[in-house]
């Protein structure tokens, strides 16, 4: 039996086919590919993601350092809300000495233009400008305005779509200004004297 070749007592697994490897490849870059993932827009009830950098008038930004303040938060293009943004300043004046705070995120538009727009108008709230709309990106705006409401503990408590007059934002921002009233007063009675 000196020439004889001996066959194997077990199968070959068969090669996988095209589609399969093709399919297998797929499954791989899905899991692989870091960021290709889509972001959920920042929904009511959301922790929102971080906003950290220097606002135009050179004060220092991050939703953090605004814990326990009602923050409106206020994405905004040159191309449809510029006239809408001067409103917000009476607004801004009214309610600031009460614990508001209106940052205004300005998409696509260098600083230096931002700034200008702020400093011609009077705007004395915050101002970011967001060049490159990566800000924009994290909280899944796709349209302009959009603005968020967050309370003083960090959570989204309103999202509104498109334009919204100065008169119902203001009703939006006095119920989170009562909210944190009776909270501060519940508080307070728990609190053993």
């Amino acid at each position: 039996m000196a020439g004889k070749q001996m066959k194997p007592s077990f199968p070959h697994p068969a090669m996988p086919g095209p589609l399969f490897a093709a399919a297998l490849l797929m499954l791989a870059l899905l899991c692989l590919c870091p960021g290709c993932e889509r972001k959920q827009p920042v929904a009511i009830g959301d922790t929102p993601p971080e906003i950290a950098g220097t606002g135009l008038h050179g004060e220092s930004v991050g939703l953090d350092r605004f814990r326990g303040r009602v923050v409106v938060l206020y994405f905004w293009a040159d191309s449809c809300c510029r006239d809408r943004l001067k409103l917000l300043e009476p607004f801004y004046r009214k309610n600031r000495d009460r614990g508001l705070v209106l940052l205004a995120v300005n998409e696509g538009s260098p600083a230096t233009q931002v700034e200008s727009f702020a400093k011609s108008n009077g705007l004395t709230f915050t101002l970011l400008a967001d060049e490159h709309a990566t800000t924009m990106e994290r909280y899944g705006v796709f349209g302009f305005p959009t603005v968020f409401i967050i309370d003083g503990t960090g959570i989204v408590r309103q999202k509104v779509l498109g334009e919204i007059a100065v008169e119902q934002l203001q009703k939006l921002v006095e119920r989170q200004f009562a909210i944190q009233r009776e909270a501060q007063a519940q508080f307070e009675k728990s609190r053993p004297r």
